[in-house]
């Protein structure tokens, strides 16, 4: 007993396991109290930390950084980028608001081309420039926008599911996992077609009476309901001017991206690897007559960049260290074996709405075998749909909420939770279901 009790202080006072663990507790908490410190730096301390107190070299710790995903990641963002600036996501956009009369072909439109969209572009861009011009577009005629919102994020979310380049997490695994973009795609495709269509019955179900028999809605200073229409002095009614459409620009960049999805397919027939191929196509967007690339780097988010540098230093430092051995061996000790899909399925989808679904794909991915295609597969569809879970589950989800409450409409945590919580439920268990059978 006494030497179990030393082995166990030993193990919690080593500098390892403490910064593993505060960062893994900053993550879930999302800042340090009495800080402004954001999920970015907190993964950023940790590394850090582990520098500092020497407990891998700085050429170790670089080594554990995954500049593939990185590169993958900074090109998708440059390239989407361009096409803001251009106007394209705009034009999209009130292409859909003008079938505003037409309940079931606006709601089909806002989940089928957000999820469409965040495939190729991601979804937190999607929800970035898709939320404030919904909000403004119904509040012009006295409907209510939350249930658009709410389709927004969720078929955001389910649709970047389709591809390997759709979201961060789905990035990091299409690498790690060394997955075939087409394979992936093919594999998972009925699924997320079933999903979808889910999704858009799940948001008629819960808002049919503000979808098809809409009230006019006033503004009103004294409402203190869940969803706030009156507009405070400093909320602007309208968004900032769309920019006129640059459609030389517009094509340039959807031909670049239509070629980087051939590279992407083809890649093991041309030998050249998605990083590359990626890098590649966000060189030829820079190079403009129009736009100074200064312009498209400073719509890179460095934010979510950073974050993953740090999580690669942090958790390469436990598996360097075997920090994360005893706990899996525990879990399989206790049948729970993330090597089979329902033990996995259920601890990727607590994790990623205690860490945010990033910081959990890096924690699990070392426990999945390299050649398990399908295990990977869940790995990726289960942590994005993990984040219709909560409105903390999925930073578009967030982007979504902020948007809408820059027009006082408020999407607060329990509104969302109406279609979030049991879409995700439901999307998970037949995920389980799909790669099982």
């Amino acid at each position: 007993m006494n030497h179990f009790i030393l082995a166990a202080i030993h193990v919690l006072t080593s500098p390892d396991v403490i910064i593993f663990t505060l960062t893994y507790v900053g993550l879930a908490l999302g800042t340090i109290p009495g800080t402004r410190l954001d999920r970015s730096s907190i993964a950023m301390l940790g590394a850090i930390a582990i520098l500092l107190f020497h407990r891998m070299s700085f050429s170790a710790a670089m080594e554990q950084i995954d500049f593939g995903t990185l590169a993958l990641l900074i090109s998708l963002m440059v390239i989407s980028a361009q096409l803001r600036l251009a106007g394209f996501y705009h034009f999209v956009v009130n292409k859909i608001i003008s079938a505003a009369d037409r309940p079931w072909t606006l709601l089909i439109a806002v989940v089928g081309t957000a999820a469409f969209l965040s495939a190729l572009f991601a979804n937190d861009v999607i929800c970035l420039i898709f939320a404030p011009v919904i909000v403004v577009a119904f509040k012009r005629a006295g409907r209510d926008p939350v249930p658009y919102l709410m389709a927004l994020a969720t078929g955001a979310n389910i649709g970047s599911a389709a591809t390997i380049i759709g979201n961060p997490q789905n990035m990091l695994i299409g690498e790690s996992g060394h997955l075939s973009f087409a394979g992936y795609t093919l594999a998972v495709l009925p699924l997320i077609l079933a999903s979808l269509i889910l999704n858009v019955f799940g948001v008629a179900l819960v808002y049919r009476r503000r979808i098809f028999h809409p009230a006019i809605i006033t503004p009103s200073p004294t409402n203190n309901a869940a969803l706030a229409m009156d507009d405070p002095p400093e909320a602007p009614d309208l968004p900032a001017p769309a920019p006129a459409v640059q459609w030389p620009m517009v094509t340039k960049c959807l031909l670049i991206m239509g070629m980087l999805l051939v590279a992407m397919i083809f890649g093991n027939i041309i030998s050249m690897p998605r990083p590359i191929a990626a890098l590649a196509a966000a060189g030829l967007v820079l190079v403009s007559r129009k736009t100074s690339p200064r312009d498209l780097f400073a719509m890179v988010d460095w934010n979510l960049i950073l974050l993953f540098v740090g999580l690669f230093i942090v958790i390469g430092d436990a598996q360097v260290h075997e920090l994360l051995g005893p706990t899996m061996h525990a879990l399989k000790t206790h049948g729970v074996n993330l090597q089979s899909h329902g033990p996995l399925t259920a601890v990727t989808l607590v994790l990623s709405n205690i860490t945010s679904n990033v910081p959990a794909v890096l924690l699990l991915k070392p426990a999945i075998p390299l050649h398990a295609a399908t295990l990977w597969y869940l790995l990726a569809v289960v942590s994005t749909f993990a984040g219709n879970l909560t409105l903390l589950g999925s930073i578009a989800n967030l982007i979504v909420a902020e948007q809408s409450a820059r027009h006082s409409i408020r999407l607060s945590f329990t509104e969302y939770l109406k279609v979030g919580f049991p879409l995700a439920l439901i999307t998970t268990a037949l995920a389980v279901l799909y790669f099982r059978f």
